[in-house]
């Protein structure tokens, strides 16, 4: 028996230690993840409606893949936008996006915050020469596989074809709710 329980009792305390050792180093890493989270945030909100002060709307009608929307005010408080964020199904996943929406239904920038995309392919949404086509769009907006004006990445229609579907949804809430 005790060929048994020695080992069990070893594993057990190195067990122990190890959950505490993670324990202690999510608690110490929660703050700073969640403070870069919100300046990623607000950096993309930026870059999306620029020269905007934000103004969360919390009881905003959710419709599509809507998971947010944010009224970007001018320093007179006149609203100049808004800030549509969005999670549509991509090739590898969900993919989290915010689009910036003027008051007369055009797009003024897109940006990618997070996805679970192929390297090389379907992450290449993520950069300005494919996500920057948006800007100045307005309409519904398809793939140039569909007919549309946007140009799809290659070999990654699927992953195009979702951030369009975003940008489309942005574009509907803001003509629904303005």
């Amino acid at each position: 028996m005790k060929h048994i329980t020695v080992p069990a009792l070893r594993l057990f305390i190195i067990c122990f230690v190890c959950a505490l050792c993670l324990g202690l180093c999510s608690e110490i890493t929660k703050a700073p993840i969640a403070a870069q989270a919100k300046a990623t945030q607000d950096a993309a909100m930026q870059a999306v409606l620029p020269d905007a002060n934000f103004e969360e709307i919390s009881d905003a009608a959710l419709s599509g893949t809507v998971t947010a929307v944010t009224a970007g005010k001018d320093a007179s408080g006149n609203i100049k936008g808004y800030v549509v964020s969005c999670t549509t199904s991509s090739f590898g996943g969900p993919l989290q996006m915010m689009v910036g929406v003027d008051t007369s239904g055009t797009v003024t920038g897109v940006r990618i915050l997070s996805h679970a995309d192929t390297p090389g392919l379907g992450a290449l949404a993520a950069s300005p020469d494919f996500y920057e086509q948006y800007t100045g769009m307005s309409g519904t907006l398809a793939v140039d596989k569909d007919g549309g004006q946007v140009v799809a990445i290659t070999s990654a229609t699927i992953t195009s074809r979702a951030v369009t579907v975003g940008v489309n949804d942005a574009i509907a809430w803001v003509a629904a709710n303005k």
